[in-house]
């Protein structure tokens, strides 16, 4: 029989039962939302409604770093969502989370548990949209970046449209939560020269990453016009260089052979 120890954090006692049993409980329970790489499912516990991420599939060399060298990606999103509220960055509140490790304390599987909290929006269905809406949504995000997010140093590496949750308020202001929260890193300064490269994944498009750069420029004190170009720069070659590496790989791929 397999050797596995179950580590589990969290600060809310009432559900200590539900944190040891996990690993079982997510194979059977819930509803999935989420189901690629990693699974997010949401589970309903004594009328609470969590949000669970399970890690999944885990390189042999991540599984070692991961036990030995580094804190797993659900312990360092746990970790991150308490510093983002700390600086008033919302996020859906943490719960804990949970390790499963075999023989050698190799750790097998992690679990990030947070609040679940879906927003009225996500960025992806406002991003590419022409609208007076879309267009005041992606002004604040370009301020929030600006006066938020960079100022506190954290950089998120990958700013994707499914990563941000949106929530309009009653003084038609918006409020942005963060999530997938295991990519963030936090830095000591980042400038709004560097920083404005961080929105370059939101899309391809020139029109939005020009709204987001000019809100970004100005709400740091910057030229809107060359803020815009910077961004689009950013995208351009970002792009160019995931193409030519992409083609690059595809050249050592073994060719199937023709009978």
């Amino acid at each position: 029989m397999a050797v596995r120890s179950i580590k589990y954090f969290t600060e809310d006692v009432d559900l200590d039962e539900f944190m040891k049993d996990l690993p079982e409980v997510f194979k059977r329970e819930g509803t999935v939302i989420k189901d690629d790489r990693n699974e997010i499912r949401v589970i309903n516990v004594g009328g609470r409604e969590l949000c669970v991420k399970a890690f999944n599939k885990i390189t042999l060399f991540n599984r070692l770093m991961y036990s030995w060298v580094r804190a797993s990606k659900a312990k360092r999103s746990y970790k991150t969502a308490k510093l983002l509220l700390e600086k008033g960055i919302k996020t859906p509140m943490p719960i804990g989370y949970v390790e499963v490790k075999g023989a050698c304390g190799i750790l097998k599987q992690s679990f990030y548990i947070s609040s679940w909290e879906p927003g009225e929006y996500i960025m992806s269905d406002v991003i590419e949209k022409e609208s007076d809406e879309a267009r005041a949504i992606l002004m604040a995000f370009g301020r929030f970046m600006a006066t938020k997010m960079h100022p506190a140093g954290f950089w998120h590496e990958d700013l994707s449209p499914g990563n941000i949750l949106i929530t309009k308020n009653s003084n038609h202001s918006y409020t942005f939560s963060i999530i997938d929260l295991n990519r963030i890193r936090k830095k000591k300064y980042i400038s709004p020269r560097i920083g404005i490269g961080n929105l370059k994944k939101l899309t391809n498009q020139p029109i939005p990453l020009s709204i987001m750069a000019e809100s970004y420029a100005l709400a740091s004190g910057n030229n809107p016009a060359g803020f815009a170009f910077l961004l689009i720069a950013w995208q351009m070659f970002s792009s160019t260089l995931r193409r030519f590496v992409k083609r690059f790989l595809h050249t050592f791929k073994p060719k199937s052979s023709k009978k």
